[in-house]
């Protein structure tokens, strides 16, 4: 047995893998851009570019190239610049609308540009004038270098957050922008006089820590950047690392550029003049399916490189580690599906049995007629019937969520009320499930009433009630150890269309909004925790079957 489970815990890690794969790449290939969306108002605005939200992407290994611009360098050949190749990434619906002319070529083309191997940057700023304004060509550093480590504190004075880092001097302040709040903080003196670091937080969790009820350390822990993301401030356990980034930029030349429509026909190609440096026509191409591809496995393989260390990331929207947003919101749907799972066994095994030993009889006609409509039932509709009736109509029932508005009550009174409000919720679950699981056993029952040793049973003159419910029934279990694969995952992976009709925050609800809304590290998490429990439900199942059935042997 032992090699057994060894090569199924081996061909689990491999079907894992490809489960997490083929996950990832789905999510990737979803419309919901969680970047997009939390920037949208700010790239409307102009207070944030498209090419800082890509970086946003990149660092979080969400980008995906679309269109790709090209400019080549006209150079003599003598000098640094000859042949240098420049490449940017914007996206093929905006192209599209300088060809129809409903966009200009140089709100297109003002941002970075990057040379193959990111040792040079060509940066276009606008001055105000259309087709026009300013270009620098920088000499990119290669390294990331850490120049200044130390410690710092954080504490609440007088109802405000401060930050004291020693050896650099510095003020701490919080904004709310466009919905999104964030911590500044503005170096003074040093080597980095006036950078602006920035920590994007929750509100939430800043008002608490200004409370006292969310740890200020916790809060301000994580990596500060600047606008620009040459630099970062790192926070970790009380102590920072300022940290210069691979591409902080040397000045290697700058002027002006103008931007200019080379044909009336020409589908879209600009000339882009550097004053004082020969260019060829600007080119532009979409993204082929390798670069596309590249991108997918690139992000993938970084997120399992960080998950076989235990790093399963932040969750996006409720920016904390994945793992404990899911241990959070775990056991809410843990205890909804335990009891519902009970209330299923008990229900559909008996109804299984009368079924099974009632064969085409009224009561068997009953039964399994009314088990069918509830297997027919869809969730969201079956819900909303009744919380029609139940909650709208009757008014017997709350119509959502786990306790009262704005009830503090503790100990048994908080109990019933959370009974009080799970009771459709679970209703919802048991009807729909019962079905399944009494046809399964209605079907084993009646396989195992036409064996020979149920005959001789018979024979011996026991009575029917000890034939089926002593000799069949324990029987009858046996295939039904098969179900434990799926019970596992079930219990802790929440219902997730139920718990968004009754928003009921558990698992369930939690993972259905972050498919809305993109959150893919928090996806991720929650499909590798189904997939680990829905292996070991499957492991579990195969010992079970031989632990209640002697004859079968787990020796391959």
């Amino acid at each position: 047995m032992v090699k057994y489970i060894i090569k199924r815990i081996l061909l689990s890690i491999v079907i894992l893998l490809g489960v997490s794969l083929i996950i990832y790449t789905l999510v990737r290939l979803m419309p919901a851009d969680y970047m997009e969306t939390k920037y949208a108002e700010q790239l409307k605005a102009g207070t944030i570019t498209q090419e800082q939200v890509d970086q946003f992407k990149k660092d979080a290994g969400l980008y995906m190239p679309d269109g790709i611009l090209t400019l080549t360098l006209d150079e003599p050949e003598d000098s640094d610049l000859d042949g240098l190749v420049f490449t940017k990434n914007v996206k093929s619906v905006n192209y599209e609308r300088v060809v129809d002319k409903k966009m200009a070529a140089h709100e297109l083309y003002i941002g970075n540009f990057y040379s193959e191997d990111e040792g040079w940057q060509l940066t276009l700023k606008e001055n105000g004038q259309q087709s026009t304004g300013s270009y620098t060509i920088y000499q990119r550093n290669s390294k990331q270098t850490e120049t200044l480590t130390d410690s710092y504190t954080v504490t609440v004075t007088n109802g405000r957050l401060a930050l004291n880092f020693k050896g650099l001097g510095g003020e701490l302040t919080y904004t709310v922008e466009d919905g999104q709040s964030r911590l500044n903080f503005t170096v003074s003196g040093g080597d980095y006089n006036d950078q602006l670091f920035l920590l994007d937080v929750s509100e939430a969790n800043y008002q608490n820590a200004l409370k006292g009820d969310y740890d200020c350390e916790r809060l301000v822990q994580g990596t500060w950047q600047t606008h620009d993301g040459t630099l970062q401030l790192r926070l970790d356990d009380g102590e920072y690392t300022v940290v210069e980034m691979a591409g902080r930029n040397k000045i290697f030349a700058s002027g002006t550029y103008t931007v200019d429509d080379l044909d009336e026909n020409n589908n879209g190609v600009y000339e882009l003049g550097l004053d004082e440096i020969g260019t060829k026509p600007i080119e532009y191409r979409n993204a082929s399916f390798g670069e596309k591809t590249g991108a997918v496995l690139g992000g993938y393989f970084n997120w399992l490189w960080n998950m076989m260390q235990g790093n399963f990331g932040r969750s996006f929207t409720h920016e904390k580690p994945v793992t404990e947003v899911i241990a959070d919101h775990m056991w809410i749907s843990f205890i909804i599906s335990f009891i519902a799972l009970i209330f299923e066994f008990v229900i559909s095994i008996p109804l299984g049995i009368t079924s099974a030993t009632h064969q085409y009889s009224a009561r068997d006609y009953f039964v399994t007629v009314v088990t069918m409509i509830g297997i027919s039932f869809p969730s969201f509709f079956f819900a909303a019937l009744l919380i029609k009736l139940f909650s709208s109509t009757l008014g017997w029932f709350p119509t959502m969520g786990l306790v009262s508005g704005g009830s503090s009550a503790t100990g048994f009174v908080r109990f019933a009320d959370m009974a009080w409000h799970l009771t459709l919720p679970m209703v919802v679950m048991v009807v729909l499930s019962i079905g399944s699981l009494m046809r399964y056993t209605r079907t084993n029952m009646l396989e195992v009433l036409s064996s020979d040793y149920i005959r001789t049973a018979r024979a011996k003159g026991l009575s029917e009630k000890r034939v089926v419910y002593v000799h069949a029934f324990r029987n009858t279990l046996i295939p039904l150890m098969t179900m434990m694969a799926g019970i596992l995952p079930s219990l802790f992976g929440g219902a997730m269309i139920t718990e968004e009709v009754f928003a009921i925050d558990g698992i369930g609800r939690i993972a259905y909004k972050s498919l809305t809304q993109g959150d893919l590290p928090l996806i991720m998490g929650y499909n590798m925790f189904l997939a680990v429990l829905t292996v070991i439900g499957t492991l579990l199942s195969d010992i079970m079957y031989a632990v209640v059935d002697p004859r079968v042997k787990l020796t391959k």
